[in-house]
């Protein structure tokens, strides 16, 4: 079995990133509060690990504050009926189904975030 660990592409950084955000929302959902940074550690390592990814604590640092930017200005969408069955989704699930709308959204404003090179490295 090979354990190597491969550096994060671009398409990998959007997809941590809106993990980490889509956290952030069930958490908050669950939680009525945001997560503390230990929540993004610990989302992080879990995402990495299933992907077989590496990061430096400063890429996953600066990741984890767009997270939480992105989650506080999605955090409307939350209790929208339509959203509902998304955030069980997320809170259930190991990965993200990226056919739901709140996470197609998600998705969507975090290539936005990372199109900026300056918050992709």
């Amino acid at each position: 079995m090979n354990d190597a660990r491969h550096r994060l592409t671009p398409r990998d950084r959007v997809e941590l990133l809106c993990w980490l955000t889509c956290g952030s929302l069930g958490n908050y959902y669950l939680n009525e509060s945001w997560p503390t940074p230990a929540f993004y550690v610990q989302a992080s390592r879990k995402w990495l690990e299933r992907h077989q990814r590496h990061a430096d604590w400063l890429s996953v640092a600066k990741l984890s504050a767009i997270a939480d930017g992105l989650a506080r200005q999605n955090a409307g969408h939350v209790n929208a009926d339509w959203a509902l069955d998304a955030v069980e989704e997320i809170l259930e699930s190991d990965d993200l189904n990226y056919e739901s709308a709140l996470v197609a959204r998600v998705f969507d404003d975090c290539r936005r975030a990372l199109a900026d090179k300056r918050l992709a490295d």
